[in-house]
């Protein structure tokens, strides 16, 4: 028979060890609950805010459809496009609370997404939220510190351990067994949370890369639990007593989890300002008004366009066109308009990716910050996926402005008269907005940082590992 070795046999007895634990087993029974109330919470409030969003979009839809009006008039009466959610949002809800929902399509104004929940359930965010990403970054590494950090105070204590170097165990075997072990038993605890948190993600036929999502989310925090089930152990082999170990694995997770996260952003916040959206609008009104680059005021460009116009029909006066210069004209407009947004709005899309650039970074210096970054983006409710649909529904609103525009322009009503109405078989033609989501491969690209930083993380507790193992035998037992 096959002798197993040391390492596998060390791992098998701290798992057992930890097994028996009543208060393991307590700790890890209060994770299964809270994730489960996590994930029902999410399935519901995704499925009522979807179904909320769906009607709300039915109804503007029928109200658009069912009109007559000046097509001008009705550009003005636009409508709302809404955001859908992705599936894995419900376990991550990442900044959907925060960067609204809503996109109001309207001629001569460019909108931005609005509508945030935060801004009527402030004092609900300030204190947090239960989501089921909640509970994998910040509870499951506290309960794998509390799980971990005596797994070699406990044999110094005991006065097994100088027993079990001295029985020809290496240092090596000894840590990477307990870390085995320990890591083990947190695998027993979220592998058949993820199972179940997976079986609906199976059901999402309509979203394909939906399972290619969820298992990077899952390998993921997978790679995150090993990371802190490692610093556990290693904070317990350089701890005389477990009562020191214990208080330096939680202020490890005050430091890396709650204060390192906080200092980060607000350092990238005073660092990187963005401005207000008082001066955003500020700056596209007087880019729009006096013109940029040496294109003249509006009013200027307006004149030029007029005898652009004249001239390329050979014709002297508005009222000789064979159009209606009022769409044109207004048209002509918009286009400027879409460039001018299109310039400030830049600048700040600019300032926001240096932010978050910033803040993968800052993931080499914690974990958490890296997972959350990850988290979001397969989740869908990071800034990128935000920006994508803003991205979109821009491109919808302008090519929608545009046809009502040259439906005016190729109505035959005269300049300035604004009697044409068009019914509702036009209004019925306009297709409808369709949101595509970005593949999984954009999610992953778009936080390549944060996931860099991730496997770092990894690789720094697996060289910490193997340093802490050649000095184990002089730390002081």
């Amino acid at each position: 028979m096959k002798k197993r070795s040391p390492l596998f046999t060390i791992a098998a007895h701290e798992y057992v060890m930890i097994y028996r634990d009543r208060i393991v087993m307590l700790l890890a029974m209060i994770a299964w609950i809270l994730l489960a109330a996590a994930a029902y919470t999410g399935w519901e409030r995704g499925q009522q805010t979807a179904l909320q969003k769906n009607r709300a979009a039915a109804m503007f839809r029928h109200e658009w459809e069912e009109q007559q009006a000046n097509p001008h008039s009705a550009a003005h009466f636009g409508t709302y496009l809404f955001k859908p959610n992705t599936f894995l949002s419900i376990y991550d809800y990442g900044l959907n609370r925060y960067l609204g929902v809503t996109y109001r399509v309207e001629a001569h104004v460019q909108h931005e997404v609005n509508q945030a929940e935060a801004q009527t359930t402030d004092s609900q965010l300030r204190f947090g939220e239960l989501s089921v990403s909640m509970v994998l970054q910040l509870l499951m590494p506290l309960l794998i510190l509390l799980i971990t950090y005596s797994t070699i105070t406990r044999e110094r204590e005991g006065n097994t351990l100088p027993l079990l170097l001295m029985q020809g165990i290496q240092p090596e075997q000894l840590i990477w067994g307990k870390i085995a072990g320990n890591y083990a038993i947190v695998l027993t605890i979220v592998i058949p949370a993820f199972i179940l948190l997976g079986l609906p993600v199976s059901q999402q036929g309509s979203q394909p890369d939906i399972p290619v999502r969820y298992g990077l989310f899952a390998a993921a925090y997978l790679v995150y639990f090993f990371v802190f089930t490692s610093i556990g152990t290693l904070v317990s082999a350089w701890s005389r007593s477990s009562g020191a170990a214990m208080v330096a694995c939680i202020g490890i997770w005050f430091l890396l989890s709650v204060l390192a996260p906080r200092l980060t952003v607000r350092l990238i916040d005073e660092r990187h300002p963005l401005p207000s959206r008082y001066e955003l609008n500020k700056r596209i009104a007087q880019g729009y008004s006096k013109g940029m680059n040496g294109d003249g005021t509006s009013i200027q460009r307006h004149q030029r366009y007029l005898d652009s116009t004249l001239k390329k029909y050979g014709v002297d006066s508005v009222k000789q066109l064979p159009v209606n210069f009022d769409g044109l004209s207004m048209q002509y407009g918009e286009d400027y308009n879409t460039k001018v947004y299109e310039r400030y709005n830049g600048e700040v899309e600019e300032i926001i990716e240096l932010q978050q650039e910033q803040l993968e970074k800052a993931g080499l210096g914690s974990p958490f910050i890296a997972i959350q970054q990850v988290s979001m983006g397969l989740s869908g409710s990071d800034y990128y996926h935000h920006r994508s649909f803003h991205h979109q529904a821009k491109k919808y609103r302008d090519e929608f402005i545009r046809i009502l525009n040259m439906n005016l322009a190729n109505s035959g009503a005269q300049y300035l008269t604004y009697d044409y109405k068009a019914g509702p078989d036009f209004f019925k033609r306009m297709k409808d907005f369709t949101y595509d989501p970005p593949p999984a491969k954009s999610a992953v690209t778009w936080h390549h940082l944060a996931w860099l930083a991730l496997g770092a993380w990894c690789l720094l507790v697996m060289i910490l590992t193997n340093l802490t193992a050649k000095q184990l035998i002089k730390i002081k037992l």
